[in-house]
């Protein structure tokens, strides 16, 4: 069946095409859909030339139809005659440049197929940034719809949590491959739909997007994830900051006390699970996490420029090579490459690819902080004001969980990543166009 659903959906491609450029509203209809195939991800992903048992962030060349629809909506661009920028903006640069510090690993590599699945990898994600920057750039800023899809996501995925839940689940995961993963992503969504409805009156418009919060928020919660747990209220206080840059009203201030009470009762309700999970989290686990570190800080002493090989962690970290030295022989090293992952993207990137590549990698996501801010300044009397706001909360909980978890470099997140960052691009290149069309639409308005 899952065979059958991927080649279907491979022959529907060219339809879909065909479809979308003689019928315009199909366009928009497809990107709606684009992170639907989120909720069956797993069940209808290929990974050709797969090693399942492989212990990495890659397992093979994965195809999923996420990457189907991008590509079909950058295909119907160019069939519209569209300018299709393979490099529209800065962001997408400095994520070419950290592709580009990753190829000298390959001359590290103890199995540079390993490697050939993370750039592959790479590349089909950047189809996902690709397609969502120029349909912004096509409807000169439709987010709603993108927003309407991802919120789509959050409600599937909560009705699974709460089905797990009585099912008797203590770590519920939904439709992700992990809790981390699902906590992250919920950690995102929840923080931008937060800021649209904290900063825009929209009325019925508005209650969606606080129940897509809502959900958000509940699914986060019930996964017990620790990064998440921590770093959510910081991200949440970011935005809700940022958000009175637009200025003070009487109904932030009323949002903000409701907020409160309903994040105490929530963890009141919570509580003695969420203290649980700290208290009697196992002890092996934190051991596990120092002494991946450790390993990670021995390959990047040994091979500070290039790194041991691309998605070669797997390997590397267990017998004849000697990065787990420290740890104990008996405990320490698994065969056939089953051993764990160091718990952060950026000490795996610095032991895979590199001291340089962890840099670029630390520079593109600096950028995206750094571009969210300014673009609060930019547009900071605009009604697209929510959309830095909350990027700005979601990124740096984002960020800051991804220290603790590994997580980023799990397709799913990297792909939601590169929505934000692709929001972000499109309102740095065209926010005077958006903030120009808005007044004149309320000047017209008040005529």
């Amino acid at each position: 069946m899952k065979y059958l659903v991927f080649f279907a959906a491979l022959a529907g491609i060219f339809p879909a095409v065909l479809l979308m450029v003689f019928d315009r509203r199909w366009i928009r209809r497809m990107m709606f859909c684009l992170p639907l195939p989120v909720l069956v991800f797993n069940s209808t992903a290929i990974n050709f030339f797969s090693h399942e048992t492989y212990r990495g962030t890659s397992r093979g060349m994965e195809v999923s139809v996420i990457y189907m629809l991008a590509a079909a909506l950058l295909m119907t661009f160019l069939l519209l005659g569209r300018r299709v920028r393979l490099v529209p903006d800065t962001g997408s640069l400095l994520y070419l440049c950290y592709f580009a510090f990753s190829l000298p690993s390959f001359f590290n590599t103890a199995n540079a197929l390993f490697g050939f699945f993370e750039l592959w990898k790479m590349v089909m994600i950047y189809l996902v940034y690709l397609a969502v920057y120029h349909y912004l750039e096509y409807s000169r800023g439709d987010f709603d719809i993108i927003l309407y899809g991802i919120a789509a996501v959050v409600a599937v995925d909560f009705l699974v949590i709460v089905r797990q839940h009585f099912q008797g689940f203590y770590q519920v995961r939904g439709v992700f491959p992990h809790q981390n993963s699902l906590a992250m992503c919920m950690m995102m969504s929840g923080l931008l739909f937060f800021s649209r409805f904290f900063n825009n009156r929209e009325g019925f418009r508005s209650r969606i997007f606080l129940v897509a919060f809502l959900l958000a928020s509940a699914s986060l919660v019930r996964t017990y994830s620790r990064g998440a747990l921590f770093c959510y209220p910081i991200g949440g206080a970011l935005t809700l900051c940022c958000s009175f840059m637009k200025g003070f009203s009487s109904r932030k201030f009323y949002l903000t006390g409701a907020l409160m009470v309903c994040g105490l009762i929530g963890i009141l309700i919570f509580l003695p699970k969420i203290v649980d999970r700290f208290e009697n989290a196992p002890k092996s686990s934190g051991e596990t996490r120092k002494n991946f570190a450790v390993a990670a800080w021995n390959m990047m002493q040994d091979k500070p420029l290039a790194g041991v090989g691309l998605n070669n962690w797997g390997i590397k970290i267990n017998p004849p090579y000697d990065y787990s030295r420290h740890r104990d022989p008996k405990k320490g090293f698994t065969e056939d490459f089953k051993d764990g992952i160091v718990e952060t993207i950026y000490l795996l990137v610095g032991a895979e690819c590199g001291i340089p590549c962890l840099l670029v990698l630390l520079t593109w996501f600096g950028y995206h902080l750094r571009l969210a801010l300014h673009l609060m300044r930019v547009l900071r009397h605009s009604c697209y004001f929510y959309l830095p706001a909350g990027i700005f909360g979601a990124l740096f909980g984002a960020f800051l969980q991804s220290t603790l978890e590994w997580i980023l470099k799990q397709q799913i997140n990297f792909m939601w990543l590169m929505i934000f960052f692709a929001f972000l691009g499109f309102l740095n290149r065209h926010a005077r166009e958006l903030t120009d069309r808005e007044n004149q639409l309320i000047r017209k308005s008040a005529l």
